[in-house]
């Protein structure tokens, strides 16, 4: 496999549109490193896309940002991977899925037999709280960094040569920094931030080679 990063970028809800526009830190990261990164944005994230995509690049490290199921990561307009269909394509591969519950069956599925490659993501829904006054312009918003930016250092850490596992537990570190540091405010919306941070964090998951490193 070559050294490279495929990323989903489909932007067509609120939650599609800031886990997007967050995921440009680890587009920055990446290219400071000097590794390829090929985006699939908008409607370039499809399966077809996809598909193709990793069958003629052959990175090794895959981001997706998008909705999700037990079984199947979805993309702009339609399932990217599903269960039993083409979680082929992700084995022997790093991946990362910022996706709700991907971790609880297809993270599983598309590990069975492998050897090198490794799934991180989640097996409960990945949750995270917004200010709407900036949900036009996501990246201004103060409240979205406490959630999406702990799970920004799992593939920034991958693509800074760390292991699957220095990643899985540097991101779980940070989100508990930032429990700590938001209940300190002791008033109603710190124990909801909490609370989802808590969720994120008992459901993050690393199913594969803890070893394995881009």
């Amino acid at each position: 496999m070559n050294k490279g990063m495929i990323i989903t970028l489909p932007r067509y809800d609120y939650v599609t549109e800031y886990i997007s526009q967050f995921s440009s830190e680890i587009i920055d990261e990446a290219k400071k490193k000097g590794i390829n990164v090929k985006e699939l944005k908008d409607e370039k994230a499809n399966r077809k896309e996809f598909e193709t995509v990793v069958k003629k690049l052959n990175y090794k490290l895959i981001v997706f940002n998008g909705h999700g199921s037990d079984k199947s990561i979805e993309g702009q307009n339609g399932i990217l991977v599903e269960c039993k269909t083409n979680d082929f394509i992700l084995k022997e591969r790093i991946t990362y899925a910022r996706s709700c519950n991907a971790g609880k069956v297809l993270g599983k599925s598309c590990m069975k037999n492998n050897k090198n490659g490794c799934f991180l993501g989640y097996e409960l829904p990945f949750m995270f709280y917004i200010d709407k006054n900036w949900i036009s312009t996501p990246k201004r918003d103060n409240i979205a960094p406490l959630f999406l930016e702990p799970s920004n250092l799992v593939p920034i850490s991958l693509i800074k040569g760390n292991s699957a596992l220095y990643a899985h537990e540097n991101s779980k570190k940070q989100i508990l920094k930032n429990i700590r540091k938001i209940l300190r405010k002791e008033d109603k919306e710190s124990f909801l931030f909490a609370e989802a941070l808590w969720n994120n964090y008992i459901g993050q998951v690393l199913i594969g080679n803890e070893s394995a490193s881009l």
